[in-house]
């Protein structure tokens, strides 16, 4: 019996360093989650633009290029889920808010709660973001260890990366991510054809996505915000390989609820004729020259005078 809970104990005794060694890492280094979560509450009493969204709004939206104090809360493959419990939780403090912003997508207004994109990424916003997540169950140990929401493998790699960099941020302090710095030497067709694929879900039900940005734009109604949805520019390849059908949903969609809201404006810069190739660094997603570009265009539109907060919405 001693022999056999030695074995046990030698067997035991490694995995239980490596996992401490994992869990300490990533409850002591600072990732994207954490480090926005510390900014934008410094941040409460001076923010007038809250930027919701995926990646395409993390890497497109440059606050430094908008007139109004801007911080950008998007993060890599953000549901409009969880744009919207980070909204709960932080609009009664952000007390002098005029705009919200919030990105639309091919894919982001079907997808739906809890799917892959969700299935590691959704312990960072409990533990990282203090944000109470409905699809978290106390009961699950992954709520209690992120060493566990990981595959090992991943693990290691973000620690390889941390090496490298020497940080896990990669955004500016007010949100907007600056990794995608210029064109990759790709082919942007190829390109966009392989990333549709990866981005369709075969789904044209918005029904839970339309419950969630009208819960949106009825509070900021409420307070004299005004809410912008807005399609930001991707490459021809990327749209012409995905459902024109579903492509024509979104902009009806958008539309619609700019006609029913009177403090939301659609702004679809989707097929923008002055987008460049050097304006991308991926079929969908901006350079640092593209988001300075688009980031100025949204300003122009959200600095016009028939935007002003000062007007009557109620």
């Amino acid at each position: 019996m001693r022999g056999f809970l030695k074995n046990v104990a030698i067997f035991l005794v490694p995995l239980v360093i490596v996992w401490g060694a994992l869990e300490y890492f990533y409850r002591a280094t600072e990732s994207n989650y954490s480090y926005k979560h510390q900014k934008i509450i410094e941040n409460y009493n001076t923010i007038e633009t809250l930027v919701l969204g995926d990646s395409h709004a993390l890497y497109g939206i440059n606050p430094e290029y908008l007139d109004s104090k801007t911080f950008n809360l998007a993060n890599v493959s953000q549901s409009i889920y969880f744009d919207e419990l980070l909204f709960k939780k932080h609009i009664d403090s952000l007390k002098n808010l005029k705009h919200i912003i919030i990105t639309i997508s091919y894919f982001n207004l079907s997808q739906i709660e809890n799917t892959k994109e969700d299935i590691w990424r959704k312990y960072f916003y409990t533990n990282q973001m203090e944000l109470e997540v409905p699809i978290v169950s106390k009961f699950n140990i992954k709520e209690y260890s992120l060493s566990l929401t990981r595959r090992f493998h991943s693990s290691i790699e973000f620690i390889h990366y941390y090496r490298e960099r020497g940080t896990l941020i990669g955004c500016t302090s007010d949100g907007w991510g600056n990794l995608y710095t210029e064109s990759q030497d790709i082919d942007l067709c190829k390109n966009g054809i392989s990333r549709a694929k990866s981005h369709e879900d075969g789904s044209q039900d918005f029904t839970e996505n339309l419950l969630k940005i009208q819960s949106i734009i009825a509070y900021c109604k409420n307070i004299g915000c005004k809410v912008y949805l807005v399609d930001m520019p991707v490459h021809k390849c990327y749209i012409n390989a995905l459902n024109p059908d579903k492509w024509n949903k979104i902009t009806t969609f958008c539309k619609n609820l700019e006609e029913r809201a009177i403090n939301t404006t659609y702004i679809n810069l989707r097929e923008d004729s002055r987008l460049e190739d050097t304006d991308l660094y991926d079929a969908d997603h901006l350079t640092h020259k593209g988001a300075k570009k688009y980031t100025k265009i949204i300003n122009e539109i959200i600095s016009a005078p028939k935007n002003d907060v000062s007007c009557n919405y109620l």
